[in-house]
């Protein structure tokens, strides 16, 4: 509670320090992610396949963290995020893209979060009509969930202090608890069982990339630190917090998986219903510690999900308000929400929703679907860190120093990023395509009311963005290609 307290003090009075901003890192990147991580992960490699993995998403994501952090210090003049940065490195298509894509994803991304509080609620006797979160008693009550909570933040309803406080309560509990009997029951033979993944019957380098963008998808939201980065009480504590931050999230994260390979079979793990942390913790300490799973698993999603649902609006709405789009997705109501972006972003979790009850895609396929369409937003955000770095922009006079090293940390992202849309393989990068295509209409009309024609390079990406969509169309049509 102290923790939510100081970032609430912090933001309201402008001044926030090492310890709020670095507690504002962990809260925001530890979601429901973390409680499904282990049947994950185990579904597709084996041990050395997950640490491998492991290792690449954490030096990645610590490299693009070391991005947003320079960019935050070095370019003080866009404080847009994601949006700006794009928007500067390439245009407003470029703008556009990065806005719509982080929102559309973080919604699609309440989709699955839904879907894992209803799979949670299975297992319950009571609610076992709810299974994986996916039958469609689950589909109707998630879906009429969301929608409520739609008509919450547009009536201009934020998540309180003390539902922040609880939340965060319910988050963090059950993992350290987790992890210290997880350590107590550690069996090393167990661990070492079928270390290499043999029964994958795929490499190592195979294996670890189904682990990408699982792992990846737990760790988004590392770069929220920098958002009050004007408002910090040194510049430094920014870099400090975004390090600390990145650092414990980590640690909480590869600990509480590597450990549950210690904790039963591989094999065993992945059949486990989701969230799985609740059949290790049952399986540890007996039924009450599956039970304490489910039930923090639900209060912390729960309890953060209005703020979730009202940030993936308010990412589309900036495209809007920055003219990257019609200034109709801008809009705000009396309530100061951000109502065309919200019914926007609110409509593509309800479809993600009717799409999962119809093809019994679970929450796997939806986190990786989400995490794929953040994928274009953050080669962007580093392509632009990269030439900034090259070009000496923020980096004039006595604010030269480390441009070589931040260039270089630019490069690692970038080369991190292109290789996470390898490993999520084509299918998601056309799937994430026809997302985009959906979008277009909106950067179009925005250039119109600019009384602007789309220029060259606006137009091949259009094309582009078109060409894939259809053909991932064609690929669902045809059952080439499935979620």
């Amino acid at each position: 509670m102290k923790v939510e307290s100081e970032i609430q003090t912090a933001v309201d009075s402008g001044k926030v320090g090492l310890f709020g901003l670095t507690a504002l890192i962990v809260g925001s990147a530890i979601g429901s992610g973390i409680f499904a991580l282990p049947a994950t992960l185990t579904g597709g490699a084996g041990t050395l396949g997950i640490l491998f993995g492991w290792t690449i998403v954490a030096l990645g994501m610590l490299a693009l963290v070391s991005v947003y952090r320079n960019l935050t210090l070095r370019q003080k003049d866009i404080d847009d995020g994601i949006y700006g940065w794009s928007k500067a490195g390439f245009g407003h298509i470029g703008g556009f893209l990065g806005a719509y894509g982080h929102g559309a994803g973080d919604a699609i991304g309440n989709a699955s979060y839904l879907v894992v509080i209803f799979s949670a609620l299975g297992a319950f006797g009571v609610f076992s009509y709810f299974g994986e979160g996916t039958t469609w008693p689950a589909i109707i009550a998630a879906s009429a969930l969301l929608w409520i909570i739609n008509g919450l933040v547009l009536r201009g309803v934020k998540t309180s202090t003390t539902v922040n406080n609880i939340a965060t309560v319910a988050k963090v509990v059950p993992i350290v608890l987790f992890i210290a009997f997880a350590i107590y029951h550690f069996d090393s033979k167990i661990f070492m069982t079928d270390f290499y993944g043999s029964s994958h019957d795929a490499s190592v380098f195979d294996q670890s990339k189904t682990v990408l963008l699982a792992a990846m998808w737990t760790l988004i939201g590392l770069e929220s630190g920098t958002i009050y980065a004007t408002r910090a009480r040194k510049q430094s504590d920014v870099a400090k917090a975004s390090t600390i931050g990145a650092i414990i999230v980590c640690v909480l994260l590869v600990g509480t998986s590597v450990l549950a390979l210690g904790i039963l079979p591989a094999a065993q793990i992945t059949a486990l219903h989701q969230p799985s942390m609740a059949g290790l913790m049952a399986a540890m300490v007996g039924p009450w510690g599956g039970i304490l799973i489910d039930i923090c698993l639900i209060v912390s999603v729960l309890g953060a999900l209005i703020a979730w649902v009202a940030l993936s609006a308010e990412e589309v709405m900036l495209a809007g308000r920055g003219k990257s789009a019609t200034q109709w997705i801008g809009r705000l109501n009396a309530n100061g929400a951000p109502r065309n972006a919200m019914w926007l972003t609110t409509g593509i979790a309800q479809v993600m929703m009717l799409v999962a009850g119809f093809s019994h895609a679970g929450y796997l396929a939806l986190l990786a679907f989400s995490t794929s369409l953040a994928l274009l937003p953050y080669l962007l955000s580093s392509l632009y860190a990269f030439k900034c770095g090259l070009a000496g922009k923020g980096y004039e006079g006595d604010r030269a120093r480390g441009r070589a090293g931040e260039t270089l940390l630019a490069g690692i992202a970038i080369a991190f990023v292109v290789f996470m849309l390898y490993g999520a393989g084509l299918k998601y990068v056309l799937l994430a395509a026809v997302v985009w295509m959906i979008g277009l209409p909106l950067f179009i009309l925005g250039k119109r009311e600019q009384r602007q024609k789309l220029n060259a390079a606006e137009w091949l990406v259009c094309l582009v963005v078109v060409g894939m969509a259809l053909a991932a169309l064609i690929g669902l049509w045809t059952g080439h290609l499935s979620l």
